[in-house]
């Protein structure tokens, strides 16, 4: 739902896109933000630049293939605008990127200054902060970021004690990593973001987007591993509360999701392509 977590432009501009919205509202479903980056971040999709709007594309019959790139306003920005949303009543959870590709400590010390912010504009709404460890269109191997996911966890449980913390993870990092996630104060984790191109077709021709690292696939496409992926980190983490996601493109998507110990489903693609199927998920779960 944006950067604000009440929609995101053009999108808005939809009759059905704006009915979905209204259901949200009204059942009172909590959004995540797209990630915030601590100063301004210009990736490799900027909705004013027509000439970058390749790099969000379709792929089969209900899929995206995205390589977006963390472009954002950053946290000065994105914090007022969220308390505009909250203000709309929209429950929001703000999602946040640390960059340690810029150094552990620095990425470390943002997110601190980043909570302080969000904190400022959103009171006692900022309950919950999710964590980015997963973009697979950062310039960072992300595979190789967790030791410093790690201690910024182990940081951020010493720092901000009343934080429910949410750490979203991807496709390519292992069970372990989520169980030491846990064990270093994550209270929830949210599995998973896009997978890479090459891992949803390792036999095909090379990524449309293979200019920019190939791109992460969502929606349709990427449902099968997906959940492949949360039945194992269920078995993994029987303890630990997950929200599911991932190619949740129908009601049926959703409810293999929650048959395999899901607490929470996540909806992201089916919004933009489908919002009246989108709507359908919500009001069958919210009845």
């Amino acid at each position: 739902m944006g950067h604000s977590g009440g929609g995101m432009f053009p999108l808005t501009l939809s009759p059905v896109y704006q009915r979905l919205k209204q259901v949200i509202r009204e059942n009172r479903i909590t959004n995540f933000t797209k990630s915030s980056t601590f100063e301004k971040y210009a990736g490799n999709f900027r909705p004013w630049n027509p000439l970058t709007w390749k790099y969000i594309q379709p792929i089969g019959s209900d899929g995206l293939l995205n390589a977006y790139g963390l472009t954002n306003q950053g946290v000065d920005v994105n914090a007022p605008a969220i308390a505009s949303e909250l203000q709309a009543e929209f429950r929001v959870i703000p999602n946040f990127y640390p960059q340690f590709a810029n150094g552990r400590e620095p990425a470390i010390n943002q997110t601190i200054e980043a909570i302080k912010i969000y904190s400022r504009f959103m009171g006692p709404d900022l309950w919950a902060l999710e964590l980015n460890f997963s973009c697979p269109n950062s310039r960072e191997k992300i595979k190789e970021n967790m030791e410093d996911a790690l201690a910024c966890v182990k940081t951020l449980k010493r720092a901000c004690l009343d934080l429910c913390l949410i750490a979203k993870i991807s496709y390519v990092h292992p069970y372990e990593f989520a169980q030491e996630l846990v064990r270093a104060g994550v209270d929830v984790i949210h599995a998973i973001n896009t997978i890479p191109y090459d891992l949803v077709y390792p036999n095909n021709r090379p990524s449309p987007l293979q200019a920019v690292g190939g791109g992460g696939v969502s929606g349709g496409p990427a449902f099968n591993q997906a959940l492949q992926y949360n039945k194992g980190l269920r078995e993994a983490t029987p303890n630990t509360s997950i929200i599911m996601g991932c190619g949740v493109m129908s009601l049926y998507n959703a409810d293999r999701y929650f048959d395999h110990g899901a607490n929470a489903v996540s909806l992201c693609t089916v919004c933009r392509l489908n919002p009246l199927e989108a709507e359908r998920i919500i009001e069958e779960y919210a009845a």
